[in-house]
Parts: structure tokens; sequence; C-alpha cells
């Protein structure tokens, strides 16, 4: 239940929070429990379960149309009702919001396609196994002599022939202020530097939470990128209280090229990028 002062709701576990082809007046986003997205031509078997942090009844919402499917809270829920009328002023308000629902659509939109993709390999499979079928033809292996030289070819111009020396460096960041060094997992070619996110869960492979005692980073501030022996810091979009790179001010959404001893300051904390 909600009244006027409180948008939050809550639903007690096996409540109907909405049914298939009710009208799409409002969208949820949860804050605690589960909730399962259900159809009738599925029977009894959810389509998704969603989580804290999820978001659900919003394409209903935009596009003014019937529920495409119904929601049901598998255990106790408590969420956040937008109605439509108040959804764009809360995107206005909080920009943060409206990045975090693009981020989820599009990897629902990454989920389909992956899953589609699966469908299609998968009768690729069947029809080649039907009986009848006929077998692919291999395409004929080059004889030893013309192998050799190739091979030769290939072997100089692989990455693996490189020197060592170009190999990734081990490399850290030590937190100006305290000397903390938080390394950076030399397998990784991505890490999210913030804070964690309650709401979702979420917790970047670089927390600065710790050292934020004045609230200046952003849940999602930056990532910094490794590519090959490359590193780079691109601000995420979203963020407030800007990125610094040896005192200079980043574009979101630029990769800017690091190198060992760059400064860098994620709102007011301000780290160092050392080899270790």
């Amino acid at each position: 239940m909600s009244n006027a002062k409180d948008p939050f709701v809550e639903f007690a576990a096996g409540a109907v929070v909405f049914t298939e082809g009710d009208s799409g007046i409002d969208m949820f986003i949860i804050e605690s429990g589960q909730v399962d997205i259900v159809r009738r031509t599925r029977g009894e078997e959810p389509v998704a379960t969603l989580g804290p942090g999820d978001f659900f009844g919003e394409m209903a919402m935009l596009e003014d149309q019937l529920r495409f499917a119904g929601a049901v809270a598998r255990t106790n829920v408590r969420a956040l009702r937008v109605e439509r009328a108040a959804f764009t002023d809360m995107l206005k308000q909080n920009v943060e919001i409206a990045v975090r629902i693009m981020r989820k659509l599009a990897a629902r939109q990454r989920r389909a396609e992956q899953r589609a993709q699966e469908a299609i390999g998968e009768l690729e499979r069947l029809k080649a196994a039907a009986p009848g079928a006929k077998p692919t033809r291999e395409p004929a292996k080059p004889a030893a002599a013309e192998v050799r030289p190739r091979e030769k070819a290939a072997e100089a111009a692989s990455p693996a022939a490189a020197p060592a020396a170009l190999a990734p460096q081990h490399l850290a960041l030590r937190h100006v202020a305290s000397g903390q060094i938080l390394l950076l997992d030399a397998a990784r070619d991505e890490f999210l530097v913030g804070r964690p996110d309650p709401v979702t869960g979420t917790q970047p492979e670089i927390n600065l939470g710790p050292f934020d005692a004045n609230r200046t980073l952003s849940r999602r501030h930056a990532k910094i990128l490794r590519e090959g022996v490359i590193y780079s810091v691109r601000e995420e979009v979203g963020t407030t209280n800007g990125t610094f790179v040896n005192g200079e001010r980043i574009k979101t959404g630029t990769a800017v090229p690091l190198k060992p001893r760059d400064r860098l300051r994620f709102g007011s904390i301000e780290v160092e990028l050392i080899p270790v």
C-alpha cells in the first residue's frame, strides 16, 4: 500500500502487482524483495525474476499500451512506484536514475540478442543432425610444404611473438592522502571507479567510497580501461563532480591515455597511478 506522501508501495509474497492486459499508468523500481514477471502463455513458469535495483512496468507506461506481462511478488516486496505524470520530473531531478534505466534497457536488449543467436545456432545444429542432411565439406588442407612459410609469417605477426617488454604492466592506484594502495588486476581490461550502490548491489572494482567523506563521488564515476599495454580513463555519463588527470578536467565519455605517475582526481579524491 502507499499514501500521498510516501511513493513507496509494499506487496506481500504472492500478491499480484498487476496483470497482463492491465493499463500501464505506472512503473516500479524494486528497493527490496523479488518480483516474478509472468505471461499466460508460459503458465506458471516466470519469464524473469527481478530483484533490488531492477524496474518493471516501464514499457506499457512509456508506450501508453496495455501490460504485455503480469507481475507477482515472489517475496515480500518494497518498491518505488512512479506514475507516468511524475516520470519526466524524476529524470530531470536525478540524472543518475535515467542513466541506470538506460543501462538496464541496453543489458536487456543485449541478452535478447544473445538468446536469439543461441536459438539460431541450435536450429542450425538440429538441421545438420537431421536424417538425410548433407555433411559439411571441410576445405582441402594445403600441402605441408605450403603450410610452413605461412606459419612462419603468422608467427612473426602474432602478438605472442612481441617482446616481453610489451607485456601489460602491473599498475595500482595510490590514495594520495592515506597512501593506501588499490591494485589493478592485470587480468582485467576494465575497472569501474566509484562507490557501492546499495539499491542495485553494484560493487565497483575500484571502490573509493571509504575515502569519500564529503560524498563527492558518483556511484559509477569513471572507468579505467586497458587495451594491450595502454591504460586510459573515461568519465561515465551522469557523473556530477568531474574527473581530472594531472589537474585538467576530462570530457565525459572521452578516453584519456594514462601513464605511470599520473595524478587522477575523482570528485575530491586524488590518486596516483603507480607501477608495482
